[in-house]
């Protein structure tokens, strides 16, 4: 049966799914316009409305039996990651909680916020840059893959990444404290210094 691709590809769904969709990657792309916890809490919000959207993509089957094309270089993968990586810094590492290696071990491995975060952006960016060619089978195509890297591969990291990003607004975490206050007050500490526990042991 006769796919009908303009039908499928131009349903609401999908328009607000790509909508949201170029929102995410230009937020991304312009995440040097924020501070730390501008751009938490603007993802606190933004996540939870993508992973929505791509939950109500209709199925379709691809048309071509070539791959799509893809636009990001891994030149362009590492600029995103890294300026995210410069926002977060320290609160960038997160302890996962679901992970297929879980049979490997106990189930608990640090990953990382802006690699989950560029992963899915890079899904995206393919996607919205097919989306806007304007043919309906490459769009379906197109669709179909993000439909199916969704289910089978991003979003597990986007929902962790909702996760993470609600622990760091609401565990009472100073985002605007920088690592370097941090360093400073941590050179200032003199807790550990001989003098300052000989003091304690004579006064205890």
């Amino acid at each position: 049966m006769k796919i009908d691709t303009k039908s499928i590809v131009y349903s609401r769904n999908v328009v607000e799914f790509a909508t949201v969709a170029r929102e995410y990657c230009a937020f991304l792309e312009n995440v040097k316009t924020h501070n730390r916890k501008s751009f938490i809490t603007a993802s606190q919000k933004l996540l939870p409305l993508l992973y929505y959207k791509a939950s109500l993509l209709p199925e379709t089957e691809p048309i071509y039996d070539d791959g799509n094309e893809k636009f990001v270089s891994e030149d362009f993968y590492f600029d995103i990651q890294n300026n995210l990586k410069e926002i977060l810094r320290s609160h960038d590492d997160f302890l996962e909680i679901y992970d297929p290696r879980a049979n490997e071990g106990d189930g608990v491995y640090t990953v990382s916020i802006s690699e989950y975060l560029t992963d899915v952006w890079q899904d995206l960016k393919n996607f919205t840059m097919l989306y806007q060619v304007g043919n309906a089978e490459v769009m379906n195509d197109a669709l179909w893959e993000c439909r199916t890297n969704f289910q089978e591969y991003w979003g597990i990291r986007l929902a962790n990444a909702i996760r993470a990003m609600h622990f760091l607004l609401f565990s009472g975490i100073d985002l605007e404290q920088t690592d370097e206050s941090k360093e400073e007050k941590k050179e200032n500490d003199t807790s550990n210094w001989f003098i300052t526990r000989r003091q304690n042991d004579l006064n205890s």
